[in-house]
């Protein structure tokens, strides 16, 4: 846990080579529990999540987008159909801004629609994050 807040605040702080390297170690350090004991998994996705965002930033899209849905997968296949939560939509929020990154706009939209649902339920429709997923869900605009 503490690789992972270090991760974010070196990412706080601008330093993105920095925080994708204790991001690293993050991931490395809950799969290696999950490997040895079984446990850790609950670690993991969030850990996934934050290194995506990183990575996005730092223009690895493919990198982030695998990430969040490794991420999007281990949450969803333990959570109960129709439970909303924040987890998995700001992971969908971090899949689609990679996928959009890629000039994916379709796909992109469809992982932001979900995200909608999740940050909406969990946090709230006033929420930033629900107001930018709301707002990046949306079909573009044609050009006149």
């Amino acid at each position: 846990m503490l690789a992972s807040e270090r991760a974010l605040i070196a990412q706080a702080r601008g330093e993105a080579r920095a925080a994708l390297d204790l991001a690293n170690q993050a991931v490395a350090i809950a799969e290696a529990s999950l490997k040895e004991h079984g446990s850790g998994s609950r670690n993991l996705p969030p850990f996934l999540v934050d290194r995506s965002d990183i990575q996005l930033q730092l223009g690895d899209v493919e990198k982030a987008a695998a990430d969040a849905r490794r991420a999007l997968k281990m949450w969803l296949d333990e959570a109960q159909p129709g439970t909303f939560s924040s987890k998995p939509g700001r992971a969908y929020l971090t899949l689609g801004r990679s996928l959009q990154a890629q000039d994916k706009r379709e796909e992109a939209r469809a992982a932001f629609r979900p995200a909608v649902e999740h940050l909406q339920s969990a946090l709230g429709p006033e929420h930033k994050e629900t107001r930018t997923a709301r707002q990046l869900a949306q079909p573009e605009l044609p050009l006149r």
